[in-house]
């Protein structure tokens, strides 16, 4: 800064307007946040194209994102408003957009109502038109949640060879254990994918996070050396364990207390390759597998949609645009029920949102007890500067309930102990119920079009894995352009 101001100030005038116009112009290639805002309402505008000839990029749910593309100009769009154009010389950290009046088409003002089967058959008709279907490179953030509530956690001592494993023990540790978690964690990828199959996909993770809670950590590191201690003192080094639950189940585990070898640890270890192939997978299931395959829907409400109900709600607005609302719902236990908003000018898909009626897949049996069910999928669109419909954001949740009320047995024997090879028994009644959710919020920050020669030529290195972080504040300085919404 003080060398600009001497050169700035030093120089003739010529110069000086020089230097400034090259600092103002350089703004565009300095990565900042930008705030997109209607300039009545002055409310954010959600899921609008910023676009600089080459790269797209869409505003979040509060009109945000973040640009880092170097650019002489930049030109914003979004359906309800007046494109606008903007040079570098006048870029801003806030950018107001104007809305335009709706054009109310034929088919408002009509004395006929489209059926939902028309409408769902116009959507299918046009697909291929719409949806921005080819090769493409996009900035992609994922922000993944885990959230544990345990409803019951009881066990009852009934025999125990080991004196401080007692049923007073039991109980203070299980007062220690939390009852509800949450864990989250986040990445930013670069993802070059062809976005209507499975054939093209390359991924490298940029950047990854997990948000720790120190608290909890340390808690669980406290309870695991106190049983550790007890264990090193009354197990002998060579024995295994027999863990049995009534005639039918029984496992053999190893000893716990038993030090893993270097190499172990090493095999053991999560490799930065291993997280890029477990990302991508994500991303290729939710995105793609999921949603499109040869350039064409795979909903399975969309592919078969005389096994679904279908109903025209009418006509909705979001951002000042009028869109169908149709309702669907298939009459099996496991299929889904949701609705569509599709436009009622170009029949585009601005969101798709479904649920399982029921649950997924369930167990009852023996004590044990698990249920699976799909609580939220949602897909939303956005229409980027060629007017193609580009998924933006996909959010997913799953809810899983897990139960157990059997008895159990833990039998330690040694393998060194000549006759009978018994050492320790403990015998208790175990009954707990945990209900588990996940939950992946992601979104698609940039849009490239790629050919297929650049494609090839893209070589990814693996080198990233979350790195520990202790607050989300932390985590967006780390992870810039992340959505925290």
């Amino acid at each position: 800064m003080e060398v600009f101001f001497y050169f700035s100030w030093t120089k003739s005038f010529k110069m000086r307007r020089l230097i400034i116009f090259l600092f103002i112009s350089s703004s565009l290639s300095q990565a900042q946040y930008i705030v997109v805002l209607d300039s009545i309402s002055n409310e954010p505008i959600s899921y609008a194209s910023v676009y600089d000839g080459k790269t797209g990029v869409i505003t979040s749910a509060s009109g945000m994102v973040y640009w880092s593309s170097p650019a002489d100009s930049i030109t914003l769009s979004c359906l309800g408003y007046a494109s606008k154009k903007i040079a570098a010389s006048q870029f801003r950290d806030t950018i107001y957009m104007v809305p335009k009046s709706v054009e109310l088409l034929p088919v408002l003002v009509s004395n006929r109502k489209l059926t939902a089967e028309e409408i769902i058959d116009s959507v299918k008709a046009n697909t291929k038109k719409n949806v921005a279907f080819g090769l493409s490179s996009s900035e992609v953030f994922v922000h993944s949640t885990y959230m544990e509530d345990t409803h019951k956690m009881d066990v009852k001592i009934e025999k125990s060879t080991i004196t401080e494993l007692d049923q007073s023990f039991v109980n203070e540790l299980l007062e220690q254990v939390p009852k509800k978690e949450k864990m989250e964690s986040f990445s930013r990828s670069k993802w070059l994918r062809d976005s209507g199959g499975l054939k093209h996909h390359k991924l490298e993770v940029l950047q990854a996070a997990r948000l720790r809670d120190s608290l909890i950590e340390n808690g669980y590191k406290s309870m695991a050396e106190t049983v550790d201690e007890i264990l090193k003192k009354r197990v002998k080094k060579d024995s295994y364990f027999k863990v049995k639950s009534g005639p039918l189940i029984s496992v053999k585990v190893d000893n716990p207390t038993k030090e893993i070898d270097t190499v172990e640890q090493e095999k053991q270890a999560l490799l930065p390759k291993d997280y890029a192939a477990k990302t991508l997978g994500l991303l290729q299931r939710l995105a793609t597998k999921n949603l499109f395959e040869k350039n064409d829907w795979v909903l399975p409400f969309l592919v078969n949609p005389k096994k679904y109900t279908f109903s025209n709600e009418g006509i909705v607005y979001d951002l000042n645009v009028p869109l169908y609302k149709i309702r669907f719902r298939s009459n099996k236990k496991k299929d889904f029920s949701g609705y569509l908003l599709v436009d009622i000018d170009d029949y585009g898909v601005h969101k798709i949102e479904f649920q399982n009626n029921k649950h997924e897949n369930r167990l009852k049996l023996f004590g044990l007890f698990f249920e699976k069910r799909l609580n939220n999928r949602t897909y939303t669109f956005a229409k980027n500067h060629d007017g193609k419909y580009t998924l933006f954001h996909i959010y997913e949740e799953y809810q899983q309930q897990i139960g157990l009320k059997r008895p159990i047995k833990i039998i330690e024997k040694n393998k060194v102990v000549k006759g009978r090879n018994r050492q320790n028994v403990l015998s208790m009644d175990v009954h707990f119920r945990v209900n588990e959710t996940y939950q992946k919020s992601i979104y698609f920050n940039s849009f490239t079009p790629v050919s297929m020669k650049e494609f090839d030529a893209f070589t990814f290195k693996h080198s990233v894995l979350p790195k520990d972080l202790y607050s989300k504040a932390e985590i967006q300085k780390y992870i810039p352009g992340l959505h925290l919404e």
